[in-house]
């Protein structure tokens, strides 16, 4: 039986209409009339362009592309990159953030005919986001998956991520995960890249430098109790009061965001008690400025003398970051053979669980003292990045870029429909 469309879905006035509406939609919620009519002009504007960044998410996520912009604006100096948003509030967002041009598409067919219309090259994409499969429409590019960081969550073994053209990870750490986690990988797929940002880093933190700066920075619960690698409601104000107690330091809370906005009663709990421990510390000591950061963790990482973490981004960064710095790791399932297995940076740190978070003030004072082994730290960074040497990344990520933008141009003029 042949598939007969329905009549509105190609009438151009049922389109028009539409559009308006989700644009006239998306410009309420982000309190700017201008947006209602942003995307007429979008289709002509966009002609000079090889590299589209592709976000569909709503604000609460923007912080998986944010940490992306550095490396867009450096690739910007050789191939021009424009940043589409499905939701404006996140377009009005980035580019409070950005140099680059970013601009709102609402729907499907706005966002098709965009594509059909403009010379895009390669495609970037930072998560997974089922809107991600309506910019795969665009036939004459490659579509790359980059991810929004370096882990060892179980999100980062996604099936779903070998759906794109090219998976960039970053090291054999990333390679590893993928071949033991999934039934079928493609390893000609995967390009190893490093870690870009880490090569274009903001300033540091300002902080006291002759205080010993100590940072918490737990992970969220995750959306499925699989994916729950937080520490807060488990360890936080233990860990948090141990910390407190190594004279002459600054301790720095840099949670996840979904930590600070969790609807569960049990984590507002432990994030409320760690704030408080916090207050409190300050109370008697006005000089040490503990306290709660926000926004980008790098700036923080960059000026830890010591990090006690979990399972996350945070984690692996630091590994790059401070190759001479101290960390923990927490174990909330207090499972030494898994942990292992889900994180093997953990075979190179001191891990934190149920068995000896009741010695954590000696475990903490000795961590800052450097009573630690770190026979094994080096190899692992090795193993996680690869080449570490500073430049390397981003010099990668662009090669690889280019690489593409080559192939896809002699790809492109062999086809007949290219005549």
């Amino acid at each position: 039986m042949a598939f007969i469309p329905r009549r509105f879905d190609s009438n151009p006035w049922f389109l028009r209409i539409r559009r308006m509406g989700g644009a006239a939609y998306h410009a309420w919620i982000a309190n700017d009339p201008q947006a209602i009519s942003e995307f007429k002009e979008l289709k002509n504007n966009s002609k000079n362009f090889e590299v589209l960044a592709y976000f569909g998410d709503d604000l609460s996520r923007s912080y998986q592309i944010q940490q992306w912009l550095p490396v867009y604006e450096e690739l910007n100096k050789t191939h021009k990159v424009q940043i589409i948003c499905r939701q404006f509030p996140t377009t009005k967002y980035l580019r409070k953030m950005t140099s680059l041009p970013v601009n709102s598409v609402y729907d499907f067919f706005t966002l098709t005919d965009l594509i059909e219309s403009n010379n895009y090259k390669v495609v970037l994409y930072v998560n997974n986001s089922f809107t991600n499969f309506q910019a795969m429409a665009a036939k004459k590019a490659f579509h790359v998956h980059l991810n929004h960081g370096e882990s060892d969550k179980m999100s980062m073994t996604s099936r779903q991520m070998y759906a794109y053209d090219v998976v960039a990870v970053a090291g054999q750490a990333a390679k590893d995960r993928l071949k033991n986690a999934l039934i079928v990988s493609d390893e000609n797929k995967e390009v190893v890249i490093g870690r870009p940002q880490l090569d274009l880093l903001k300033k540091p933190i300002d902080v006291n430098t002759e205080r010993k700066i100590l940072v918490y920075a737990p992970t969220w619960e995750g959306d499925q109790d699989a994916n729950d690698y937080s520490s807060v409601d488990v360890y936080g104000e233990q860990i948090v009061s141990a910390m407190l107690k190594i004279p002459n330091s600054t301790l720095l809370y840099k949670p996840h965001p979904k930590v600070t906005t969790s609807p569960k009663p049990h984590m507002i709990r432990a994030h409320k008690a760690v704030l408080s421990l916090l207050d409190s510390a300050n109370s008697k000591d006005a000089s040490a400025k503990h306290r709660l950061v926000a926004g980008d963790p790098l700036p923080v990482l960059q000026v830890a003398d010591l990090l006690v973490s979990d399972v996350s981004a945070v984690t692996i960064d630091y590994l790059y970051l401070k190759p001479q710095g101290v960390m923990l790791m927490c174990d909330r399932r207090s499972n030494d053979q898994e942990f292992a297995k889900v994180a093997p940076v953990s075979k190179a740190v001191t891990v934190i669980n149920k068995n000896n978070i009741n010695n954590i003030e000696k475990l903490i004072s000795d961590h800052v003292a450097g009573q630690v082994d770190r026979s094994s730290y080096e190899s692992m960074r090795n193993y996680y990045f690869g080449d570490t040497k500073p430049g390397s990344s981003i010099a990668r990520f662009i090669s690889m870029v280019d690489d593409l933008i080559k192939r896809r141009d002699h790809r492109v003029s062999q086809l007949p429909t290219s005549n």
